[in-house]
Order: C-alpha cells, then sequence, then structure tokens
C-alpha cells in the first residue's frame, strides 16, 4: 500500500452550490511522484507538473489533487465525501501498484473553452437538446451539465467527424 491515509482537516459548504459541501484533506504520504501515471489513468486530469498539481471531475465534484493535500468541491454530504475519498486512495494504491505497466504522462492537458466546442456543434439553435441555443449547450457540456448525446444533429452521419473531433475534446473534462 502506497498511501495509508486521507484526513480531512476543513470543510464549509461549497461556493458554487451551497446544498453540498466542499474540504481540504490531507494525505498520508506524498504523491508526487505517482502524479504523472494518475495523470495517464485519469481521463480527464489535468496536469501542472510546475506547481505540482493534477485537478480533475468525479462525475459533478471537483478534485484538486497536490503532493500531500487535496480540495474537493461540490461534495454531497460527508458520507458522498468519505465514499469519494476512499475510492481516490483505492485508485492510487491501484496504480502505484499497477505503475511498471502505465506510461508517465507529463503532458499538461488543455481543457477545451466553450467557443471550442461550440465550432464542432451544429449551430442550428434547433433546441432539441433542451437548451436554447448551441452556445448553451456547449456551455453545458463544458460543466459537465449536459451530454453530447443530447444534441440529436450530431448523431447524423454528415456530423461524424464533428462528432468525433467533440468526443476527443470531452474526454479531458469527463
Amino acid at each position: 500500500m502506497f498511501l495509508n491515509d486521507i484526513n480531512i482537516t476543513f470543510m464549509e459548504p461549497c461556493v458554487a452550490d451551497p446544498e453540498k459541501i466542499r474540504l481540504k484533506a490531507e494525505l498520508s504520504d506524498n504523491i508526487v511522484e505517482l502524479m504523472p501515471y494518475l495523470n495517464t489513468v485519469i481521463s480527464n486530469a489535468v496536469f501542472n507538473k510546475n506547481v505540482p498539481l493534477l485537478s480533475f471531475t468525479k462525475e459533478f465534484r471537483l478534485i484538486v489533487l497536490y503532493p500531500q493535500s487535496l480540495t474537493m468541491a461540490k461534495a454531497v454530504n460527508m458520507t458522498d465525501a468519505l465514499q469519494v475519498l476512499d475510492w481516490l486512495k483505492n485508485l492510487i494504491n491501484d496504480t502505484w501498484g499497477k505503475r511498471e505497466t502505465i506510461t508517465p504522462s507529463y503532458e499538461k492537458k488543455e481543457k477545451p473553452t466553450v467557443l471550442q466546442l461550440y465550432n464542432w456543434l451544429p449551430k442550428t439553435n434547433c433546441k432539441e437538446c433542451g437548451e436554447l441555443t448551441c452556445f448553451a449547450f456547449a456551455t453545458k457540456l463544458l460543466l459537465g451539465t449536459q451530454k453530447i448525446e443530447n444534441c440529436k444533429l450530431l448523431f447524423r452521419d454528415e456530423y461524424d467527424n464533428a462528432r468525433e473531433t467533440l468526443m476527443d475534446m470531452l474526454k479531458v473534462i469527463l
């Protein structure tokens, strides 16, 4: 086992969503050498080797890992936070155990912008996705509150290239 414990040191209502909580936690062990491996394993991770930090989302929760600490925003409640921390501890330990078979990535994956996503959408403002405009749809895609499957036009043959490009771009944020 590489990481023994993750201990919550601070918790309060989330600024972005007061119905949820945010927290800080300390890691029992320094994970800096494991961060490039986690960057490979977590598809939507954004790694900054200069700081160093690794940020990613788990569903709607935002998690930022530092060498010996982490922050989490938008946890539903304490039970939810503890479950996510257990999942993270297991992921860290599994990644450590499999590191010989994982190619570490030092690459900083860039999160796409709303405009970049929008440029690959049909731009018809058809509203079939439930949004008023394609730009609103792109914004919600970036936030993770909308799914690409909801853009029905995008799944027509004529949009194959755009759909594949969008799906690749979304791998960084999903």
